[in-house]
């Protein structure tokens, strides 16, 4: 009767890149494939890869712009966030900032203060740096 198709696996990428607890990096991180930042990053984070994953964990904070394919947020972030794909917050995520989207997943507890913009797939809303 239903349909058992899977939905698109887009955040099961592999994750290259770890910035632990305790660290702090200044400065804009560039960044290929998946980045999980668990400490604070003042800067923003940015990522050209279609098929790349930043994962923003319960004690982190980024303060800066965040533009990348796909994200995961139970953290904060203090700027401005462009997602080509999917966004997904989790109960304890704050963003500070309008977020540019196509797909967005926001559970109770989750807070943005900003707009929230969904863009169409063809128009996707990304400055140019």
């Amino acid at each position: 009767m239903f349909s058992k198709k899977k939905p698109k696996e887009l955040l099961r990428a592999k994750i290259n890149t770890l910035i632990g607890e305790g660290t702090t990096i200044e400065g804009v991180i560039h960044f290929k494939g998946g980045l999980h930042v668990v400490g604070n990053v003042n800067g923003g984070v940015r990522s050209d890869d279609e098929n790349s994953v930043l994962i923003v964990s319960e004690s982190s904070l980024i303060t800066g712009d965040v533009k990348v394919s796909h994200l995961i947020v139970n953290g904060q972030i203090d700027g401005n966030v462009y997602v080509e794909g999917k966004v997904e917050l989790f109960d304890q995520a704050r963003i500070n900032g309008d977020v540019h989207y196509q797909l967005l997943e926001l559970p109770v507890g989750a807070v943005v203060n900003g707009s929230l913009i969904c863009e169409a797939i063809e128009e996707t809303g990304v400055p140019a740096e």
